[in-house]
């Protein structure tokens, strides 16, 4: 079976440029010729270019065209598969050997959600690659500033990165209230929300004003008020019935408290910025900082689809209102 497979794969020596496949990688990863563009800083036309020779070298078209949009055909996306993988194998063994040759201390500073929901379970990944490298992280809602402070990188929820430093993006976030069962039980309607107690984040107190307006209620006086200084630990009192939160979705499942909450109300979806990873832009040459960016937004790119699947799965088993 070994000599048959070989025999057909095609010689590297007539393997298309790297170029055109780097440019057909971006624009698939991205959905976008202009997206691809920007990653790549070149010309939009460019990467138009090297995706037609890749076509005409490969003998099939990878893309369906339209005036302002792209998608992949089930040729490219089988291509776009396996050219993700060589490049993010390619990536994560370069970082490796740049990390290796480092060693030294990587500190990270992290919100709590993503901390302790997304990053510590998988943290073991990036610990086993690089075992040279000691972590430090500091879970905080501070912000640190990455200009003065002894950090290398941090993972903050933001609206629009500090363009200043070089920014990663790694997933969207949206707000919706939750709460344990035997509260959601007796909520029909948002302006319901008035009987019960508001679980707040100190550090973002406009968040239900704001969902509260977009409700069609703004201005309703709850019960009472309750507020935490990080998403954890709001979670955590939703799920013992102390009142109701806004959940900040897709994420907030992957917190162990969330998993004894429910959706009361499935809409209004109101945006609560983007998880970041930054880091000073003189800082990506450095081989710990660099592979833990690349390590962390491969892991984030693969996982995000499973985490919008999980948040379609739960919006689904929301009561209908």
């Amino acid at each position: 079976m070994g000599e048959i497979c070989s025999s057909i794969l095609m010689p590297r020596a007539h393997l298309p440029p790297l170029a055109s496949l780097r440019a057909f990688e971006a624009a698939a990863r991205l959905g976008s010729f202009r997206d691809a563009a920007r990653e790549l800083g070149v010309t939009p036309s460019a990467v138009s270019h090297q995706v037609r020779q890749l076509e005409a070298e490969a003998g099939v078209v990878l893309f369906h065209r339209a005036v302002r949009a792209v998608r992949l055909t089930a040729a490219g996306e089988a291509l776009a598969r396996d050219a993700s993988d060589a490049f993010d194998k390619l990536a994560a063994s370069l970082s490796r050997l740049r990390a290796h040759e480092a060693g030294g201390r990587l500190r990270i500073s992290a919100l709590p959600l993503i901390t302790d929901a997304w990053l510590t379970p998988r943290l073991e990944t990036f610990q086993a690659r690089y075992p040279d490298l000691s972590i430090e992280i500091e879970t905080t809602n501070r912000i640190a500033d990455l200009h003065t402070e002894d950090v290398d990188l941090a993972i903050r929820n933001m609206f629009a990165p500090d363009p200043s430093l070089k920014s990663h993006k790694l997933i969207d976030l949206h707000a919706l209230p939750v709460c344990a069962t035997q509260i959601a039980a007796r909520l029909r309607h948002p302006a319901d929300l008035a009987k019960e107690t508001l679980i707040h984040i100190s550090s973002r107190k406009a968040g239900w004003p704001e969902w509260l307006a977009a409700a069609g209620v703004p201005g309703m006086k709850p019960k009472s008020h309750l507020a935490f200084d990080s998403v954890p630990s709001a979670l955590e009192a939703a799920a013992k019935g102390r009142g109701v939160t806004l959940g900040v979705l897709p994420l907030l499942w992957e917190s162990p408290p969330a998993q004894g909450l429910v959706l009361p109300f499935p809409r209004p979806a109101m945006s609560a910025g983007t998880y970041y990873l930054l880091h000073r832009k003189e800082d990506a040459a450095r081989p710990a900082v660099a592979a833990f960016a690349q390590w962390m937004t491969a892991a984030m790119r693969e996982d995000r689809r499973r985490l919008e699947r999980l948040n379609r799965q739960k919006l689904a088993a929301s009561p209908a209102r």
